[in-house]
């Protein structure tokens, strides 16, 4: 069990947002590998939402070993479904998901595309914001593309957001071959975003 005096201070006042839990996670410092799990298995959104934040704390300030330990408890967490919101995939999905691959081979990113979990899935995309944000949008394209078929809001809007980044930062030509391919087949909410960052010519042929 992790130590009683942590989890009672956390659990004293639960945060009911995401600025709470960030003060929150601040207050308490350095939270130890048992208290996270008992936060991520808590019912308590805002105790999960403090865990991520550790752990989203723990991966900027550690090795790789360090680093690979966080990421597998994460990735632990989202296909137990303990990250069940849009809030909580996304806080530690690009920032620990996705900064674990920006060096690495990617192909463990198409196995969580692949993936049971819906929360998993929109991981997937969210973490492929950090290759975007660096000018490279052909892995966040590959999984976009694998994915641009499904109707569930949570994967569709992390494909809209995903696509709208790609357009404000990346490769527009690389944008266009994917909409020439995939536009008639995308959620018009989707397609909005998408085209949001081109030109006026562009998004009127690709408006809806």
């Amino acid at each position: 069990m992790a130590p009683r005096s942590v989890l009672d201070r956390l659990t004293a006042a639960v945060p009911e947002d995401l600025a709470a839990a960030r003060r929150v996670a601040r207050s308490v410092g350095t939270i130890d590998d048992a208290t996270v799990d008992d936060l991520l298995w808590s019912e308590a959104h805002g105790l999960r939402l403090v865990a991520v934040l550790a752990l989203v704390q723990r991966f900027r300030a550690g090795d790789d070993a360090t680093r690979a330990a966080v990421l597998e408890r994460w990735l632990d967490a989202a296909r137990a479904e303990r990250l069940d919101s849009r809030e909580l995939v996304d806080l530690g999905a690009e920032q620990i998901v996705g900064e674990w691959y920006v060096d690495r081979p990617r192909n463990a990113m198409f196995a969580l595309a692949k993936s049971d979990v819906v929360w998993v899935r929109r991981a997937a995309v969210m973490a492929t914001l950090s290759f975007v944000k660096r000018g490279d949008a052909s892995t966040s394209l590959d999984i976009a593309g694998r994915l641009v078929r499904e109707r569930g809001d949570d994967v569709q809007t992390a494909v809209g957001l995903v696509l709208r980044e790609v357009g404000k930062r990346a490769d527009h030509d690389a944008l266009l071959a994917f909409l020439d391919r995939y536009a008639t087949m995308m959620r018009p909410a989707t397609r909005t975003a998408a085209i949001e960052h081109l030109g006026p010519v562009e998004r009127e042929r690709y408006a809806i």
